[in-house]
């Protein structure tokens, strides 16, 4: 991404509802997975350091990220250690770390697959890695392209990259789901009608009064997730071993 897409997501994403929703559904799932305040924890592609933030008193975490200008956000935002480095050629020795995060990155990197051995190499073996990717290649629109995504993933294809690098999915969940319908006819019409945001991302649209809304939205889809599988969603988030 580019130096104006960091600074702004740097500058909402401590009250941008859909930050705030998100990090709050991948806090569960980080939990759950058994990861806790002892765990040595590397957030791969951590950006300007929300998710670390977040979770901050959960893990000891380590960062990193391929933009000198996030590693340095993230690292006076959140006082963790964060290198800049490549995700398909980390600094980082065999099983080093007792879980791993990518919120929202593998879509980022050219070679997907080589990032994924690599994460598997790195994560001391049973260890958890959680990730979350954007999906439906039908949607992708001048968000992605702002965030220079390279794709959006299909459900299958997602989990077949993950198996080919040894991983198994204990958990496989829609996210971003119950906005759904209204955030994929946005998009749609964005695309037919014309984008007059200047290249920007979705983070720079001003939601004002409506983000507490959203925010509810989002509460409201955590707790049903957690109880129900959801049908569809915007992203995928899978847990695996």
């Amino acid at each position: 991404m580019d130096l104006r897409e960091y600074q702004l997501m740097a500058a909402v994403e401590d009250r941008h509802f859909w930050f705030l929703g998100m990090r709050a559904i991948f806090r569960d799932a980080y939990l759950d997975a058994g990861l806790g305040p002892a765990s040595e924890v590397l957030d791969v592609g951590c950006a300007t350091g929300g998710m670390m933030r977040f979770l901050a008193g959960q893990g000891r975490f380590m960062g990193l990220d391929r933009s000198e200008e996030a590693a340095a956000i993230a690292r006076q935002r959140t006082g963790c250690p964060v290198l800049v480095g490549d995700a398909t050629a980390m600094p980082f020795p065999d099983g080093r770390f007792d879980g791993v995060m990518a919120m929202d990155v593998l879509e980022h990197v050219e070679d997907d697959r080589a990032a994924l051995r690599e994460i598997r190499r790195v994560l001391r073996p049973g260890g958890p890695f959680l990730a979350s990717v954007p999906c439906h290649p039908w949607l992708f629109s001048t968000h992605d392209r702002a965030l220079m995504h390279l794709r959006r993933y299909r459900r299958r294809e997602f989990l077949a990259r993950l198996a080919e690098a040894g991983f198994r999915p204990e958990r496989v969940s829609w996210t971003n789901s119950l906005l759904f319908p209204v955030a994929a006819a946005s998009r749609l019409a964005r695309r037919f009608l014309g984008d007059r945001r200047d290249g920007r991302s979705d983070a720079g649209l001003e939601v004002g009064p409506a983000n507490g809304l959203l925010l509810r939205v989002f509460r409201l889809e955590r707790v049903l997730g957690r109880r129900i599988p959801m049908p569809w969603g915007l992203s995928l988030l899978v847990v695996s071993r």
